[in-house]
């Protein structure tokens, strides 16, 4: 095929084509025959650099563009032998089936091409933006196979952390019998926990090493197996346990783990409030202050964790930076693959977006780049994540405000099917929670008064 256009303005079919010789260049056929290249007619669509990890690499740029309707597309018997013309979906589920071999980017950019409902739709996104994307992705093992992951994909920014030159090294299976090395001063435990609410299990990370012993940040459940697990990583020398708040996959570890512990480390942390349910309840050996450092020493080798209040999620969450490798620990304050729970009235959405705030300036001060949260792996870009959360919370509150006022004596569950419809109906009950946060907000700042009609 080839786009271009004649004198008369009209695109050459394959008449034209027929007169023009293989072997010559085509500047050449388009002086010879009065023809202009359509550039105006393709855009990018992608912009691809090949994985790190391999010995040859390339910057590809893809580009779409509209098939001629008076041309028939020509394989040239060098490059390409059987041209086929098939819909991203079908291509998809033949690969799927393993009819159909494709590489890694084209199936990222078939499965992005799928999106769009017409070659109008694909061409008008085109036109507004110069790239849709820009990957160059990163490689892991999963099940025994490596498996590729570009940007947006959940793991992507742990494999970032752990083999930043790009080799394909770390594995991304969600094991729970054995402590996953993250830096040579970080390490994660994931507790048996895994559900709906919990994704693959609460992460217990363990902060030091064997010169200076270690902190614990959240021990998890009370689940003896998971403790006995941090308790062999860590060979028993424990200094410190910390839990980012009191809910029930975050904290009941704490007391069993310092039992087993010979020197009986301490349990820092905030108390529960008075509004948290009595699952909740949460006493600390010690109060952890907002600023305060807690820190690991021996002969030089230090690793200091800096206290970050982070109320929202639950009065008493706080997160935590490891100073020496800019880390954030985030609790639940952060979630990779989903968007925390926050439960009124110990749940406060107001403090939550306040909180993101903070983090958003303790990572521009510090540089930080990586955030560990409780649930899931490592993110990267840690600026990009806050905004893009705080964006999407500004987003749900619009909907349930819109909702409100589409329904003003409407019931919870009404406002949910209006502000939730993105939202499996099996996670409407959570997030019934968040819709009450965010009617809270909104009471507060005047803007609805929804949320004091359902207390009276």
């Amino acid at each position: 095929m080839l786009l271009a256009w004649r004198h008369d303005g009209v695109l050459v079919d394959d008449h034209d084509i027929a007169k023009l010789e293989r072997a010559t260049a085509i500047e050449d056929h388009c002086s010879q025959h009065g023809l202009t290249l359509a550039a105006d007619c393709v855009y990018p669509f992608a912009h691809w650099i090949t994985d790190r990890d391999l010995p040859r690499r390339f910057d590809v740029q893809f580009f779409v563009a509209r098939m001629p309707v008076d041309q028939t597309a020509v394989a040239d018997g060098a490059e390409q032998f059987e041209p086929l013309w098939v819909r991203p979906d079908e291509a998809l589920a033949r690969h799927a089936a393993g009819d159909f071999a494709m590489i890694f980017p084209t199936v990222r950019t078939l499965e992005r091409l799928r999106s769009f409902d017409s070659v109008d739709a694909l061409l008008a996104a085109c036109r507004a933006e110069k790239s849709l994307w820009s990957s160059c992705p990163r490689g892991g093992m999963k099940a025994g196979s490596v498996m590729r992951c570009m940007e947006g994909d959940t793991p992507y920014g742990e494999l970032r952390l752990v083999c930043p030159d790009g080799q394909v090294l770390h594995c991304l299976d969600w094991r729970s019998t054995e402590a996953i090395p993250l830096l040579r001063n970080v390490m994660r435990l994931t507790a048996t926990n895994g559900g709906l609410m919990t994704g693959p299990g609460t992460n217990s990370y363990i902060v030091g090493t064997a010169t200076t012993g270690f902190i614990v940040v959240d021990p998890g459940p009370d689940d003896q197996a998971h403790l006995q697990r941090i308790f062999s990583a860590t060979g028993g020398d424990i200094r410190m346990i910390v839990c980012t708040h009191s809910h029930v996959d975050h904290a009941p570890g704490a007391r069993p783990l310092q039992s087993i512990c010979p020197h009986k480390p301490p349990i820092l942390g905030v108390p529960s409030g008075p509004a948290a349910k009595a699952s909740n309840h949460f006493v600390p050996d010690r109060e952890l202050l907002d600023g305060e450092v807690l820190t690991l020493a021996h002969d030089g080798e230090t690793h200091r964790l800096l206290v970050v209040s982070t109320p929202g999620h639950a009065s008493n969450h706080v997160c935590l930076v490891l100073l020496e490798d800019g880390l954030l620990f985030s609790g639940d304050h952060i979630l990779n693959g989903s968007t925390t729970i926050i439960d009124p009235p110990d749940g406060n959405m107001t403090a939550y977006l306040a909180s993101l705030d903070r983090l958003d300036a303790i990572c521009t001060e510090r540089e930080i780049e990586f955030i560990l949260p409780a649930h899931g792996y490592v993110l990267d870009r840690a600026r990009d994540q806050i905004a893009h959360l705080k964006a999407h919370r500004l987003a749900r509150e619009a909907k349930i405000a819109a909702a409100v006022k589409a329904l003003p004596s409407g019931s919870i569950d009404d406002w949910l099917r209006l502000a939730y419809t993105d939202v499996p109906e099996r996670l409407w009950p959570a997030a019934s929670r968040s819709l009450l946060a965010h009617l809270d907000r909104l009471d507060e700042h005047r803007h609805l008064t929804a949320r004091a009609c359902l207390r009276s």
